[in-house]
């Protein structure tokens, strides 16, 4: 019974974290972990790359082989 709690919890504090070291608004993400839990997660990692990819710029790539 208090285990999907804790799922949703520990879920909510990573993505925080992640938010935060990524530089996005990590209230706004931890409060919507905390309410829909690893739910989110495809769509953090999904908005976390356009991020990354809009302060970089169009032409740059993430990855050089």
């Amino acid at each position: 019974m208090l285990l999907l709690p804790a799922v949703f919890v520990c879920t909510a504090i990573s993505i925080y974290i992640a938010a935060l070291r990524a530089g996005m608004s990590a209230w706004r993400w931890g409060i919507a972990a905390l309410a829909l839990g690893p739910l989110l997660l495809p769509l953090f990692t999904s908005h976390k790359r356009l991020v990354i990819l809009r302060a970089r710029g169009r032409n740059s790539r993430l990855f050089r082989p």
